[in-house]
């Protein structure tokens, strides 16, 4: 240590003696020198992302979008004062707007996601943007990265009606003091979205006779998509102080824009026959794109229904449509398939109106009641030829696995309440008349939606078919343990669906070989798809085994 000290005042005083002599010159200052660790930024490999409200993956007019990526530092030092931007665009630039993002400090070693945002307003064109992504480093350690994204020009939605139908009222037409249903299908006929629809009716005032029940004069929808319906109930009466035979409705309709919506009125008369639907606006857009089917509350077999000019006045018809069940859940359809037919009855089979009877919602003594007239019918008229339709629910007898029909007003649990099919068969065969049914039902206890009838069976139940007698021909919408389906797209039962289709294509002239065969190919082919498969089948009695096939309804 002594030694230590003497060599530092050694050097202190040698130091000392060259200043004095002047050999030696101290330096003006003195400098620090701190060691730069840089950090060294990369985007991560599949990182980048582009993210755009309604998820089509391109960036839509009036839309807010954004590109998000994922920024790794695999250098030594902190990434600090860093800026992710936009940094150029090429392309369709038109109506985008972006800014850029200060980044936090990014850590050796660490990763951070970025999202940029991108604007687009109502001049955005139709083409494709290529941006460049600059994740900008003060010392020039950043990098970039190229994404390309198509763009997609303004396209306006257009709010209407499309189409209204009226149920209700008394005995089948619009009255006073009966309570109606107008039901109004709001659509979208434009390709774009429609946002902040509002629908509001208004009609004659209270104080004139006119009351709206269900007291949903006003209803929005925060979205309407391109092609896409919203079905409104209004429920009405009006009374004895309403003095004028007309009943205009108007539908008032507005969405964001407040320019791509229009009004409608609907021109409502006392006395008109109800059921009645209406589909306006039926030209739509025509443009080069592929056309928004216009919606209907009915199907391509409810409208130009083909007439005959011929009387077929010796075919005697009972038409049930059980739908609104009072202990069990509804039928969906059943009362448009009853209708319906009804109509190509009269229209396409030129069978006269007193000739059939209609029996909607029908109880068991209403079923009763019906069959027996049948049966007077055949006493009477030897040549007569018979028809019963029945579309609504059938439930099995779990003991003998016998099928009923079911009535309205019975219970799905009790075999009691409801109208064995061999009874039907029995009372309608022992005539030597030709008889034909149409069961648009199933009787495995199943709905037409797929679930059980009674929530209690977990499973379907496999029916007898029942035996036919004298001459009739039955026509089931399914077999064994199946379930009679709906076709939603046509609203009603798929069976049905295509019994009216073929009877409209051909105008009633077709075989029952060739009715029979065309309904149970094409309803396998639309319910196998869904995994439902359903079989219509075509069970004759035993004494017209070798000739019912060339049966005519007409």
């Amino acid at each position: 240590m002594k030694k230590l000290i003497c060599c530092l005042c050694s050097i202190v005083a040698l130091c000392g003696i060259a200043l004095a002599q002047g050999n030696y010159s101290a330096p003006k200052s003195f400098h620090i020198v701190k060691q730069i660790v840089p950090p060294v930024l990369d985007v991560v490999d599949g990182s980048v992302q582009f993210i755009d409200e309604d998820k089509n993956g391109f960036i839509n007019a009036n839309e807010q979008c954004k590109i998000r990526l994922q920024v790794k530092n695999s250098g030594m030092g902190d990434g600090y004062g860093c800026v992710a931007k936009i940094s150029s665009a090429t392309g369709t630039t038109q109506g985008l707007t972006y800014s850029g993002k200060q980044l936090s400090v990014i850590k050796p070693n660490e990763s951070i996601w970025v999202e940029i945002p991108i604007s687009a307003t109502m001049n955005t064109a139709t083409g494709t943007v290529t941006f460049t992504v600059l994740i900008d480093e003060p010392n020039g350690f950043g990098t970039n990265a190229l994404i390309q994204v198509g763009t997609r020009a303004f396209e306006n939605p257009f709010v209407e009606v499309a189409s209204y139908q009226v149920t209700g009222g008394n005995d089948g037409l619009l009255t006073k003091r009966a309570p109606f249903t107008l039901q109004v299908m709001v659509q979208n006929t434009g390709y774009g979205l429609a946002e902040n629809v509002s629908v509001n009716i208004t009609f004659p005032s209270k104080n004139s006779g006119v009351f709206c029940t269900s007291g949903n004069e006003t209803q929005t929808f925060t979205t309407i998509p391109s092609g896409k319906k919203q079905i409104i109930e209004y429920q009405f009466i009006a009374n004895n102080n309403y003095t004028a035979t007309d009943l205009p409705i108007t539908i008032q309709l507005s969405e964001k824009h407040g320019k791509f919506a229009k009004d409608e009125t609907v021109n409502l008369k006392f006395g008109q026959t109800i059921g009645s639907n209406v589909v306006v606006n039926v030209k739509g857009h025509e443009e080069q794109k592929q056309a928004i089917e216009k919606g209907s509350f009915y199907s391509d077999v409810d409208v130009d229904i083909p007439v005959t000019f011929a009387k077929n006045d010796k075919t005697f018809v009972v038409v049930v449509g059980n739908e609104n069940y009072k202990s069990v859940s509804p039928v969906p359809y059943a009362l448009n398939d009853s209708r319906i037919f009804k109509e190509y009855c009269e229209k396409t089979l030129g069978v006269p109106s007193q000739n059939i009877h209609y029996a909607p919602d029908a109880t068991l003594n209403n079923i009763r009641a019906e069959v027996k007239w049948l049966k007077d019918i055949m006493e009477v008229y030897s040549d007569a030829k018979i028809i019963f339709y029945y579309a609504g629910h059938g439930i099995p007898d779990e003991a003998n696995h016998s099928a009923y029909l079911l009535p309205v007003d019975g219970y799905g649990t009790d075999v009691s309440t409801g109208y064995k099919l061999d009874l039907l068969y029995s009372e309608l065969g022992k005539a030597n008349q030709h008889v034909t049914v149409f069961l648009d039902a199933c009787f495995s206890g199943a709905k037409r939606e797929g679930d059980m009838l009674v929530a209690a069976r977990g499973v379907a139940i496999k029916t007898k078919s029942g035996s036919p007698q004298g001459n009739m021909v039955v026509f089931s919408a399914s077999q064994g343990d199946e379930t009679a389906t709906a076709n939603d797209n046509e609203r009603h039962g798929m069976f049905t669906y295509y019994l009216l289709k073929k009877l409209k294509e051909t105008q009633g002239n077709v075989t029952y070989g060739i009715l029979g065969d065309y309904i149970r190919d094409n309803v396998k082919k639309q319910t196998v798809v869904s995994g439902k498969l359903q079989t219509p089948t075509v069970t004759p009695s035993a004494s017209i085994q070798s000739d019912w096939r060339m049966w005519k309804l007409k």
